[in-house]
């Protein structure tokens, strides 16, 4: 039977002209034309960047709670060495951005909603009820490495040594968990320092610290050959009650686990990073829950991920090109950014030439509205270019030949 009646081909040549860009629209799709256009599309721009000729701003961690509202934590160093900590905050989706000072060295970040969130630093644990503007210092825990609240009152923190805590007041008074103690390790030997919950159901994970006393591998290029990575203790603590209960097991990996994303699926998106020598210098997967296996999702030598955010069903990725012929960053590299849609095929985006870093983070209020900040001073905003996507589609559009045929059984032909 006939794609198209008789009738249709004795008006076409009447509609041809208005059928025109439908058609060649069409062809763009089938020939390939449509990746192009996508990556002409999103862009990562700067937004804020502290560039003075006395001090550096070093950005340790960033949260966006809402497309309107983020607020990044880091150290600036002036030339005498003197460190001071400091907020960068936007409320208008980062056309503006305020430099605060703040009191202590910050480590990371938390926020529950757009007005309410706690900062860990090194000598304890603050609160904000004003999208991050004024903090107050909640709990002098120390070593500390993350937070995370289920609500504004019932939360968790881990660090060193061996400590796993909780809290249902907000954050004024922290319990220890008995489960923290229960891996093998004396408390000095072992840090939890990457948690992730979705809804009841949570992981924390920790590991065996090691002699940090040599000098780093990238030092001594000779020494790093005979070296190579090797599994170290890994602890995981999982709960499915909200800290209730938590069931303990111990295992041997190799790298740290850095980073950890809940998915809308039945799986968690870890980041693994290889700090000795080794074959690669990160590595992306998705991890069944229950134990059910793992899948790398992406791992490239020249691109040593430092952070991953999921948006939708795909996700991005921040990484550093390593200088020279190392998978190390000992000095900023450029900054690369991936994404995908279906976190199998990733491509790699458009960044700001001037983006150069050793570690970057990825804050994510959705699908439209990302950043990422550096620990160069910079941060970035995922730009969506719809003027240059409309001009790209009007040139290859206009260049497109005409196939009416494209509607027939005929084969595509090729430009």
């Amino acid at each position: 039977m006939a794609l198209v009646n008789s009738r249709w081909l004795q008006v076409r040549s009447v509609h041809a002209a208005s059928l025109r860009p439908a058609l060649a629209w069409l062809a763009l799709c089938v020939l390939g034309y449509l990746p192009k256009l996508a990556n002409a599309q999103d862009r990562w721009t700067t937004q804020f960047f502290y560039d003075k000729a006395d001090s550096v701003l070093n950005i340790q961690d960033m949260a966006c709670p809402s497309a309107q509202r983020c607020v990044a934590a880091g150290v600036i160093t002036d030339k005498r060495d003197h460190e001071k900590g400091v907020t960068v905050v936007t409320s208008d989706g980062g056309q503006h951005w305020e430099l605060n000072d703040i009191a202590e060295r910050p480590v990371s970040l938390f926020f529950l909603n757009d007005s309410t969130g706690w900062m860990v630093t090194e000598h304890g644990i603050w609160t904000t009820s004003e999208s991050g503007r004024v903090w107050k210092k909640a709990e002098a825990l120390k070593g500390i490495t993350q937070v995370h609240f289920l609500d504004d009152s019932h939360g968790f923190a881990i660090g060193y040594p061996k400590a796993i805590y909780e809290t249902t007041d907000g954050g004024k008074k922290w319990v220890k968990v008995a489960a923290a103690a229960q891996p093998p390790g004396k408390p000095d030997e072992t840090i939890y320092d990457c948690m992730a919950f979705a809804g009841q159901q949570g992981v924390i994970f920790g590991h065996a610290l090691e002699d940090n006393a040599a000098s780093p591998l990238w030092a001594n290029p000779s020494r790093a050959q005979s070296r190579r990575e090797h599994e170290r203790p890994t602890f995981l603590l999982e709960t499915f009650d909200g800290g209730k209960n938590w069931s303990v097991s111990t295992s041997s990996i190799l790298g740290n686990i850095t980073r950890l994303r809940f998915s809308k699926q039945d799986f968690v998106v870890a980041l693994v990073e290889y700090h000795d020598f080794y074959s690669l210098p990160s590595t992306v997967s998705k991890v069944k829950l229950g134990g059910r296996g793992s899948q790398v999702i992406f791992g490239e030598p020249d691109r040593a991920v430092t952070d991953v955010a999921l948006i939708g069903d795909g996700g991005l990725i921040a990484a550093i090109e390593p200088p020279g012929k190392s998978n190390q960053v000992p000095i900023p590299g450029k900054l690369k950014m991936l994404k995908s849609s279906n976190l199998k095929v990733w491509e790699e985006m458009d960044v700001d030439y001037r983006a150069v870093a050793q570690r970057a983070v990825l804050a994510a209020a959705d699908a439209q509205h990302a950043w990422v900040a550096t620990d160069t001073g910079m941060i970035l905003a995922l730009a969506h270019d719809t003027a240059a996507r409309t001009a790209l589609e009007e040139k290859h559009t206009a260049a497109a030949p005409f196939y009416p045929h494209l509607l027939h059984n005929g084969a595509i032909p090729t430009p």
